[in-house]
């Protein structure tokens, strides 16, 4: 009677069975690779077969590429040109809206132009009055709101 096999003389047998399998698919493998080549003009052929696909591939890419970009070039330079359009239109609608958006309480005044000394301008012509130029929304600019060594008018 035959005495049984341990586990490792086991596992050393199945390692050698996949080895044998791997080696027989990879010759079988080999050989129809071998045929397939010689039969289509040999290796030198289908390296430039595949040389060709991959030119081609990476044209078809490259103009996909550049059809969408162009799309995408066109969308934003239609933003641009309305963006544009609004500030060009901004100034127009400002002059002709008056005093409709001037502040009615020292609060709002100072909430849109920043603190203003004791008194604050009632009225968009009465601020150019008191300091020579238009009003602008509170960090607009980096005037720190008061001149020094400039005569008073």
């Amino acid at each position: 009677m035959k005495e049984p096999k341990s586990p490792a003389d086991r596992a050393v047998e199945s390692v050698e069975k996949g080895f044998g399998e791997l080696f027989r698919a990879a010759k079988s493998a080999g050989r129809a690779v071998k045929q397939e080549t010689q039969k289509h003009g040999g290796l030198t052929k289908a390296l430039d077969d595949a040389g060709r696909e991959v030119v081609r591939a990476a044209s078809h890419v490259a103009s996909r590429l550049g059809t969408e970009l162009d799309k995408l070039g066109k969308k934003a330079q239609a933003k641009v040109d309305e963006l544009d359009r609004e500030v060009v239109d901004k100034p127009a609608q400002a002059a002709s809206s008056g005093d409709d958006d001037w502040p009615k309480t020292r609060e709002e005044y100072e909430k849109k132009y920043g603190r203003d000394g004791d008194d604050w301008p009632k009225t968009r012509e009465e601020y150019e009055q008191k300091y020579g130029r238009p009003p602008r929304k509170r960090g607009d600019d980096d005037d720190p709101g008061f001149r020094i060594a400039t005569p008073d008018k």
